[in-house]
Order: structure tokens, then sequence, then C-alpha cells
């Protein structure tokens, strides 16, 4: 028979970031409980997180250091899973996977911002160009921006883009008004009285 575990409730309501303060640790619950007022059971080893008698997170009770956190990655809305799982590793692997000028640019973006974080959120932003441009679009941008420029940004990349993008539309404008233009009418045998 497991010996009896002491346990202690209390209430709390769940902060913007999704987590509940427990005597200064934050624990993770669903991000759809943001704003709601939970239960909590604490026991020494285990945090135990309820909505309408629902458990909806247990957690390993932190020890130590105040501040820490203990967080489930099913927790997190989708967003922030992509901000997380956004790394240097995973950007030049990303960067791959468009091609080798792409690579280039992820890399000199990650070589030269001062701080790595501002060069993920750069190469968040060259990757958020997928949702409007192809990779080949990409890929041909990245290449042009390198020949352009020793210092390519996402911001000239962009232009290159959206340039390329119009010049395209132009060129495939004009090629249609060409296909269709009539030449003319074109008159048989019988019109100069041939039989």
């Amino acid at each position: 028979m497991a010996p009896y575990k002491m346990s202690v409730w209390k209430k709390a309501k769940v902060q913007l970031n999704y987590h509940v303060s427990v005597e200064s640790m934050f624990y993770s619950v669903p991000y759809e409980y943001i704003q709601q007022n939970i239960d909590i059971r604490m026991t020494e080893k285990l945090i135990e997180l309820y909505f309408n008698s629902m458990r909806i997170a247990t957690h390993k009770r932190l020890h130590g250091k105040f501040g820490q956190y203990s967080t489930v990655r099913d927790h997190m809305p989708d967003n922030h899973k992509m901000y997380v799982d956004h790394t240097p590793e995973s950007s030049i692997e990303w960067g791959e996977t468009v091609g080798s000028s792409t690579v280039k640019v992820v890399q000199y973006l990650l070589d030269h911002y001062q701080n790595e974080k501002q060069a993920l959120k750069s190469i968040m932003s060259l990757k958020s160009f997928g949702k409007k441009y192809s990779k080949e679009e990409i890929e041909s941008a990245c290449s042009t921006a390198l020949s352009l420029a020793s210092s390519p940004s996402v911001k000239s990349i962009q232009t290159i883009l959206k340039n390329n993008k119009q010049k395209n539309a132009t060129n495939q404008s004009n090629t249609e008004s060409t296909s269709t233009q009539t030449h003319g009418f074109t008159r048989g045998a019988s019109y100069f009285g041939g039989k």
C-alpha cells in the first residue's frame, strides 16, 4: 500500500504566457486556458493543474532558484512553437531545402548580427516569404542579392522578389496581348471572284 502523500490546494489565474505561478515557479497549461481560474494541487514532488475538476496538466515540482519555468511544448500556441523551434541549425537546414544562395544568406545573417536573436528574427522574415513566393523565386532573389551587395539584407531580398514578380507579370501580360492580336481579315478566293 502506497503511503499517503500530503497535498496543498490553491487557486490561480492562468497568465497571458499560459503559465501559472506556484510559489515563484511557473508551470504551463494548454494555452486555451489563458485568463481562466484554475485549481492547483501541490505535493512534494508534483504539481497538478485542474480546470472545472478536470486535470489539464501535470509537472514535476521545481525546486531551487526562484523563477524557473516548466513548459510543455504541446501547451504552446503554434506561433510560439515555431519561435522555440527556430535555431541557427534549423535555419541552415531550411536554407538547404531552398538552395545554396539561400544558405549563404542565412549564414551571412547568423555571422554578421551582433545578437543571435536579431539574426533569427531576420531569418524568420526570410522564411515568411515562402507564403507568397516559391523556393525557386527565393533562391533566385538570394542569388541576385549576393551578386549585387557584399552584405545582403532581408529588405533587399524582399525588394528583388517584388520586382521579379512585377517583371514576370508584365512579361506575361505582353506575351498574352501579342498572342491574342488579330492580323486583319483573311479573305478567301470567293471574295476576289475566285471559285
